[in-house]
């Protein structure tokens, strides 16, 4: 558990004072505010709007709502056939993470990883630091090892590597290597839906196996599947540096 300083005396967007109040993710966030779920000062707030955090109060249902001061950074080695969300949206009683996450405080996943997939994925209550993982500015990279099933050509490495169109929209280039004939590591920069996968379709590779070993500075290391740890303090002062550019 690491601690955290809550803003004092400082007039800041609600979406950022939100983000620290342990709410979600910062879709959900988005969400609540422009359907009028919070209110300042008993009045409903508006998206984007500055408040005091010394003299207004926010709510919630209710429940007025305040900065979390203890933060949680973990990191947990998901299994294949577990949801990368907070609850399964189609109500069929599938795994989460957080089922495997034994803290009584509430977390959430930063970014997904497919039901298939499997390897490293972080939890956390700080949404600010959240936000910063998964925007788009900062092109955070995350190493992948895949396995396909048929034997790789070097053109279809290039191909990955160069960047493929999905959706009307090109892929960044990649770092691609080839571990055998089978199997090879990609470090991605960017978070597109089942993007490793779909890249792979188009260049007429199946995949048999996703695994994301790091995230950035934070590497899987050991941590056997449906293990998780605490950042230590270390891991987290090189993930914060990581955005320092």
């Amino acid at each position: 558990m690491l601690k955290h300083e809550s803003p004092d005396n400082l007039k800041i967007r609600i979406n950022k004072y939100l983000s620290e109040c342990n709410i979600g993710p910062r879709r959900q966030i988005s969400q609540f505010l422009k359907n009028g779920q919070f209110s300042v000062n008993e009045k409903t707030a508006e998206v984007g709007q500055i408040i005091d955090t010394n003299t207004d109060v926010v709510k919630l249902a209710g429940k007025i709502l305040k900065p979390v001061d203890n933060f949680f950074y973990i990191k947990l080695n998901k299994p294949k056939n577990v949801l990368s969300t907070v609850k399964d949206d189609r109500e069929r009683g599938r795994t989460t993470v957080l089922d495997l996450v034994k803290i009584k405080e509430r977390l959430f996943p930063v970014g997904r990883l497919d039901f298939e997939s499997t390897g490293l994925i972080l939890l956390t209550n700080d949404g600010e630091l959240a936000l910063k993982l998964t925007h788009p500015k900062y092109h955070l990279p995350k190493v992948y090892e895949v396995e396909v099933r048929k034997k790789i050509k070097d053109i279809q490495i290039k191909q990955l590597e160069n960047g493929i169109r999905l959706d009307n929209t090109k892929t960044l280039p990649a770092k691609v290597k080839k571990l055998s004939d089978t199997i090879f590591e990609i470090i991605l920069y960017q978070g597109m839906k089942r993007q490793i996968r779909e890249m792979c379709r188009s260049v007429d590779l199946s995949v048999k196996k996703l695994h994301r070993v790091s995230i950035g500075p934070i590497k899987l290391g050991d941590l056997q599947p449906g293990k998780y740890s605490e950042l230590t303090k270390q891991e987290l002062e090189l993930l914060i540096n990581s955005f320092k550019y």
